[in-house]
């Protein structure tokens, strides 16, 4: 195996607000094997929205979440749905590739009406990187009516909600 696939190894990092207190800081990692299974599939905006949105805007979201209300196994773990972290916000900008793999562009994009962006984040062990977790995946999702910022029907999605920076 090329050392690069090995599964806890990063190309990228990000810094996003603590589960435990937004007021802290965690290091977040982009793992080789997820950032190329975006490639492979082909999904040119993700990538794009990745260094778009979440790379620098992670740090600012105004809500998280822990536990996904829909079982999850991850190898062996049959409990992975516990150990995702979920992050929110509504970013002023979204963002598209346009063009091909090699000569393209990326261009930014007035974001979806009544829509929100949540990140997905796997926790880890502590390892010798210093990352809390790592970055599996990210998307628009439809915006709650009633907590701005955060995912429509939060409550049915997620088990725990964490923090909200912002009260409406």
């Amino acid at each position: 195996m090329n050392p690069a696939d090995k599964p806890a190894t990063y190309f990228d990092f990000a810094n996003a607000p603590s589960p435990k207190d937004p007021s802290h800081t965690v290091k977040l990692g982009m793992r080789h094997l997820t950032f190329q299974r975006y490639r492979d599939l082909g999904f040119a905006a993700g990538i794009a929205q990745y260094y778009g949105i979440v790379q620098d805007g992670l740090i600012v979201a105004e809500h998280a979440f822990r536990g996904l209300q829909r079982p999850l196994m991850l190898g062996d773990d049959t409990n992975a749905d516990q150990t995702v972290v979920i992050y929110s916000w509504r970013p002023e900008c979204d963002y598209e590739w346009s063009g091909y793999p090699w000569d393209g562009t990326v261009v930014r994009l007035e974001p979806p009406p009544d829509r929100v962006f949540v990140v997905l984040v796997r926790e880890e062990p502590e390892n010798e990187f210093g990352v809390f977790g790592s970055i599996e995946k990210w998307n628009w999702v439809g915006e709650d009516a009633v907590l701005k910022g955060a995912p429509t029907d939060w409550q049915a999605r997620y088990k725990e909600h964490l923090w909200s920076r912002f009260i409406p």
